[in-house]
């Protein structure tokens, strides 16, 4: 069963501006790197999925998955054990480590996650094109969150 998910923003940065009832974010000025999540959980044995729409990139804007153990909102997602994420420079990240996913994308891209927690596994489309799975997200935890890390001037 797919189930869609409401994009409704909660957990984020200090300097982001979120608007629109929870559903657009921005940052205001270059203040770094800034994440947010959305309000619901991703857990169960369910295939989720859901769109991001980048109106405005910035230096790398990235969307995917994270945990909240030991997640900082004020460091980008990628960087972090408990974040999963695809750049707008065509690659994917966690704990640091980037692997080559897919051609980069910009300004008006719209991204879909698609989450399988049955497999533990998550792919991309872009643009409407869907690439594989992530070959080394093959074991993801089992309660996981949606997430975007931005940095000025981006608006998702």
């Amino acid at each position: 069963m797919v189930q869609s998910i409401v994009k409704i923003l909660h957990a984020f940065g200090s300097k982001l501006i979120i608007e629109n009832n929870g559903k657009i974010v921005q940052v205001p000025n270059d203040s770094g790197r800034q994440n947010v999540r959305a309000k619901i959980a991703l857990e169960g044995r369910d295939i989720f999925e859901w769109d991001v729409i980048i109106e405005k990139t910035c230096t790398y804007a990235w969307v995917g998955i994270c945990a909240t153990e030991n997640f900082n909102y004020e460091i980008f997602a990628g960087d972090q054990p408990t974040g999963w994420v695809l750049g707008s420079n065509g690659s994917c990240a966690n704990s640091s480590k980037g692997i080559d996913y897919c051609p980069s994308f910009g300004d008006g891209a719209r991204i879909t996650v698609h989450l399988d927690m049955n497999k533990r596994t998550c792919a991309f489309t872009v643009n409407g094109k869907k690439y594989p799975e992530v070959s080394a997200w093959n074991n993801l935890p089992s309660k996981l969150y949606p997430v975007v890390s931005l940095r000025y001037p981006g608006c998702f």
